[in-house]
């Protein structure tokens, strides 16, 4: 953790000054970041590996109460990715993750590219998102785990990617863990695009914390070192005042940090539209 401590920099103290920082950048990003919501099946290419997309316009256009969002395949998810498969990430270099870690995706939607990106390189990769995803979220792991598992370096398949619902404003965290056998807790918990209105900030925020938390517990309860979970968020900056509600809700939980420009796949990098931040529960939390 040092290691990628020191290669972060400087944590995040002045909220006002992240935010003016960022949105202060040129983007030449207009769009809300959907690939395309139109088509049924979405072709994908991540560093050389081609991914089939199924998606659900007419999900995606429904009326559906608690909304539809995760239905669409988003920028931040396939950037996030992009900058996964590089051989220098920072995440694999400073040993934060390896083949041993247990990583949490909260917020999945349905395109099941992360698990396919991570979960040859991880132990285990749990993907979470509502109950109305699941079932196409888990046919796009399975018929793209398919297709490349021939050229993956990795035997690892699908059979270590789960996919379980979890509600940010229903579920219990440390039960959802117990219930699920995922205690202590992930390794790192990771998110991409999850926040774009102010309703979802406060449960995204207190369902990372508890998840934080529970894995600190259950660690100090064995007798174990207490190594902390890694939250990850990855976003599309699109409105000032709800990134500035999130990163003051989030900061006030976490200590934070924002991954530097030359630690980031060009899709990420400054002036693309796009951040990612870094959180460590506090103590206090």
């Amino acid at each position: 953790m040092d290691a990628l401590l020191a290669t972060l920099g400087d944590e995040i103290q002045d909220v006002d000054e992240e935010v003016y920082d960022l949105f202060s950048q040129s983007s030449s990003l207009e769009d809300l970041g959907m690939l395309n919501s139109k088509t049924a099946v979405l072709d994908v290419n991540i560093a050389g590996r081609d991914f089939e997309i199924t998606q659900s316009p007419g999900l995606l256009e429904s009326q559906r109460e608690g909304g539809t969002t995760g239905a669409a395949v988003w920028q931040s998810t396939v950037r996030c990715a992009e900058w996964m498969e590089t051989t220098d990430n920072v995440l694999f270099t400073s040993a934060v993750l390896n083949s041993e870690s247990t990583v949490l995706e909260l917020g999945a939607g349905i395109s099941g590219i992360l698990p396919c990106i991570l979960g040859p390189k991880v132990d285990k990769f749990v993907c979470t998102d509502q109950a109305y995803t699941l079932k196409a979220l888990q046919s796009n792991i399975t018929s793209n785990t398919r297709a490349t598992r021939s050229s993956s370096k990795s035997k690892r398949s699908d059979t270590n990617v789960r996919v379980l619902p979890l509600d940010w404003e229903t579920d219990d965290a440390s039960s959802f863990l117990h219930s699920n056998g995922l205690s202590p807790g992930p390794d790192m918990i990771i998110a991409c695009d999850c926040i774009y209105n102010y309703a979802l900030i406060r449960p995204f925020v207190q369902t990372c914390a508890d998840l934080s938390k529970a894995r600190r517990v259950a660690l100090e309860a064995a007798e174990m070192p207490s190594v902390p979970t890694l939250c990850i968020v990855v976003q599309q900056l699109r409105q000032a005042e709800v990134f500035e509600q999130w990163v003051t809700t989030f900061h006030q939980f976490f200590h934070v940090w924002r991954v530097p420009s030359d630690q980031l796949s060009v899709g990420l990098q400054d002036g693309s539209g796009f951040a990612v931040h870094i959180g460590l529960l506090r103590e206090e939390s």
